[in-house]
């Protein structure tokens, strides 16, 4: 039940928005609501990266954390992490 529940509620809300835009858009209110609405997926999508950045951060520092027991473990010293190097050459 739950993995419908999610796609359906995002259909019931994504409708209700459409509506309310459409409402809006007819009202003569259309450039507030659509203002509101493009600042309300910029936030979500702000706060998706957000996330997104600390579940990639976490899973880079578990890793750290096996592969420095792993070294551990077979008696080794785990290699210093390579630090940017100041005058690379390349263009981003």
């Amino acid at each position: 039940m739950l993995p419908i529940a999610a796609p359906l509620g995002r259909l019931v809300l994504t409708a209700a928005a459409s509506a309310g835009l459409v409402k809006a858009v007819g009202d003569g209110r259309g450039t507030a609501a659509l203002r509101r609405l493009a600042v309300g997926g910029a936030k979500a999508g702000i706060r998706t990266s957000r996330a997104a950045e600390t579940g990639v951060e976490r899973l880079r520092l578990g890793a750290g954390d096996i592969v420095a027991q792993a070294y551990d473990e077979m008696g080794e010293q785990p290699p210093v992490p390579a630090t940017p190097q100041a005058g690379h050459d390349h263009q981003h």
